[in-house]
């Protein structure tokens, strides 16, 4: 049975390696993956615990949603939405406002999405009217965004004792309780991104608009659709991060960023856009969420991250280069 469907004839999930299809890539991910893992316990024993299975889940959980609205916009033809993290504390500060008002949980996720997908209709309408690189739209309302925000609050962070902080710090079959919807956003984004009308309609434009438009798919629909999507998702991901998180400021979400776009081209996903599994995301997240940890138990400085994730961001810009190359 196919991954996905084909667009024009090419394979919506990437490109295949020899003998191994389109898992190759994720195959490889996570042997490479492994590979750190044994050779951090080999250095360390005590980095194979629980407590580091926390810290690595705890950083998945985030990453990995914004992970799946950001390759959304990559495959779709966006490229990359570069606002996500202003979306993002602007979403939190709104579910913040909500639970210090007392309301319940589903009235704060609802908020919160709500406020990512206005974000994100916001960033589409720019683009769509104006006719703009999504790269330059949401560069600029990026730091608009955090500009306003700066101008709004220095702090800000959810109750005490309220149902979303105790969220933030549960734990469910071992694991922290906001793990789960991020593996379940994955699963589920993974499977009905090419099997359903809005998916591939993305597939489509994001692979050949001219073809795309032939068929009658509105390249401006499908954007905003998209971008709105998008920007629920960074709105589930706020939700995330201000219930694990202590106090944060306006630029607290500003060192997401390396590590969603690195995870999106690291899972295959084609920055031309058309291509891309949803589901490889999590090793790729995974991955990249167990370095910091890893650096820490190297007796590395916390600087070393971000030299890291730069080398690997490079190395993952370059890859998804040959990769488009060697597509047919």
């Amino acid at each position: 049975m196919a991954l996905a469907p084909t667009i024009d004839g090419k394979d919506a999930v990437g490109p295949r390696w020899p003998g191994l299809g389109a898992w190759g890539p994720a195959l490889a991910l996570v042997a490479v993956w492994l590979v750190l893992i044994a050779a951090t316990g080999l250095y360390r024993p005590d980095f194979l615990s629980h407590q580091t299975l926390l810290a690595v889940t705890f950083t998945m959980s985030i990453v990995g949603v914004l992970a799946v609205a950001q390759a959304l916009v990559a495959i779709s033809g966006g490229f990359l939405d570069l606002s996500q993290p202003s979306g993002l504390i602007l979403s939190g500060l709104v579910t913040v406002r909500l639970a210090e008002a007392g309301m319940p949980m589903p009235v704060l996720i609802l908020g919160a999405l709500a406020t990512g997908a206005a974000w994100g209709l916001v960033n589409a309408t720019i683009i769509v009217l104006a006719k703009l690189n999504p790269v330059i739209v949401t560069l600029a309302t990026n730091f608009i965004g955090l500009a306003a925000l700066f101008l709004l609050f220095q702090l800000a962070q959810v109750p005490r004792g309220t149902a979303i902080h105790e969220f933030g710090r549960t734990s469910l079959l071992g694991l922290p309780a906001i793990w789960w919807p991020m593996a379940a956003l994955i699963l589920v984004a993974g499977f009905f991104l090419p099997r359903t009308r809005v998916g591939r309609r993305a597939i489509a434009v994001g692979g050949n608009r001219q073809a795309a438009r032939a068929r009658g798919i509105s390249l401006p629909r499908t954007r905003i659709a998209i971008f709105t999507l998008s920007g629920a998702l960074v709105g589930l991901a706020s939700v995330l991060f201000v219930a694990s998180s202590g106090p944060f400021n306006p630029g607290s979400a500003n060192f997401l960023q390396l590590n969603v776009i690195a995870s999106v081209i690291l899972a295959g996903v084609s920055l031309a856009g058309g291509r891309g599994n949803l589901w490889l995301l999590f090793p790729s997240v995974g991955f990249l969420s167990t370095i910091p940890t890893t650096l820490v138990f190297f007796g590395l400085a916390s600087d070393w991250q971000l030299i890291f994730q730069g080398f690997i961001l490079v190395f993952a810009v370059a890859f998804d280069g040959y990769r488009a190359r060697r597509a047919p």
